[in-house]
Formats: structure tokens, C-alpha cells, sequence
């Protein structure tokens, strides 16, 4: 199985109906709108992918894993987008709005240097979604966000970004500049 990259706008539950298991169903009842759309959307985007209903579980970190695969998942979603990549490889994602307002904080984490990546106001959101998505990636709790990651190459024209830790790790990860959304992601 290749690795992809999926997106959707969430769906109703009505529209879920068949796509997810029941006890997904069951577990969402008491989310709010919002959050029940999103957690449904994301298993009837992988049962559409994969072919038949999965049971979904958490790992140590919080993650998503499919029962019995060996594919690896990544999952993300705002308001308006639901994004989830699969590959037999390590995988993240992230999505953000590209009018998200990450100015008010973008002093805790943006570094002088990552701030000269930026030739728009809202690469900060490109930033902080890069940020997140190899946060998802490396899987390791005891890295902090804010002061263990720095993104080292911000190149949204050819789609590229690429970050590092202060454990001589790194990733270039793809970036996809859509009409309202930033969209980071490795598969």
C-alpha cells in the first residue's frame, strides 16, 4: 500500500453512518458537534482508504494506531479541514487555517532566526503547524515544542520545510499552501 495523504471537510454523523465501527459511534455521543464531526470524519476517511471498518487504538503518546496493520497513521483537523496520512512508514500531519491568529504567541516560540524564514504574516502559522506536525513525528513527550524544535528551511514554493531538535534529529517534511489552509505532513 502506497502512503497518502487524505482531506476532507467534516462530515455529519449521518454521513459516517456505515463508515465507522458502532462503538466509534457510541464514544462520540457525548462530544460536542464540533468534535464528534471531526473524530468521525477522520475513521470513515481511513475505512474509505483501507477498505473495511478498523478498530482504532491510542499508543503511550496518544497517537492513533490500526489494530492488526502495519500501517501508521497521522491525524489533524480544524474547524473547516480534516487531514490524515497513511504510510507503512513514520507519519505525521498538521493542518492549520492560514488566518489563525499565532501572533499573540508567536514570541514564546518563534526564534529570531525562524522569524527571517517568514516573508508573509501568516508563514508564522506555516511555522507553528511545522512545529506540530514533527512534534506528531518523533513521538517523544519529553521534547518540548517551544524550546527543543526549530525549523531550520521554510520553502513553501517547492513545498518543503525542514526541522530539527536539540538531539541532532531532523526531517524535512512537505508543505502544502492551500486557500485557507497550511497543510505539513510526512508519509
Amino acid at each position: 500500500m502506497s502512503s497518502t495523504l487524505l482531506l476532507s471537510a467534516p462530515l455529519t454523523v449521518q454521513q459516517c453512518e456505515g463508515k465507522v465501527a458502532e462503538v466509534d459511534l457510541l464514544r462520540s455521543q457525548n462530544f460536542t458537534t464540533a468534535r464528534r464531526a471531526e473524530y468521525l470524519t477522520w475513521r470513515a476517511m481511513v475505512a474509505d482508504y483501507i477498505g473495511y471498518l478498523p478498530e482504532i487504538v491510542y499508543n503511550h503518546v496518544g497517537a492513533p494506531q490500526i489494530v492488526g496493520s502495519t500501517l501508521n497513521i497521522g491525524v489533524s483537523h480544524t474547524a473547516d479541514c480534516v487531514a490524515v496520512v497513511l504510510s507503512d512508514r513514520a507519519c505525521a500531519v498538521d493542518v492549520e487555517r492560514k488566518d489563525r491568529d499565532v501572533e499573540r504567541i508567536s514570541e514564546r516560540f518563534i526564534t529570531p532566526d525562524e522569524r527571517k524564514l517568514c516573508n508573509r504574516p501568516e508563514e508564522l502559522v506555516a511555522l507553528w503547524s511545522a512545529r506540530e506536525c514533527y512534534y506528531k513525528l518523533r513521538q517523544d513527550r519529553s521534547l518540548s515544542m517551544l524550546t527543543d524544535i526549530e525549523v531550520v528551511e521554510l520553502d513553501i514554493a517547492s513545498g518543503r520545510v525542514t526541522v530539527a531538535d536539540n538531539r541532532m534529529q531532523s526531517a524535512t517534511l512537505m508543505i502544502e499552501e492551500r486557500e485557507e489552509h497550511f497543510v505539513v505532513y510526512i508519509i
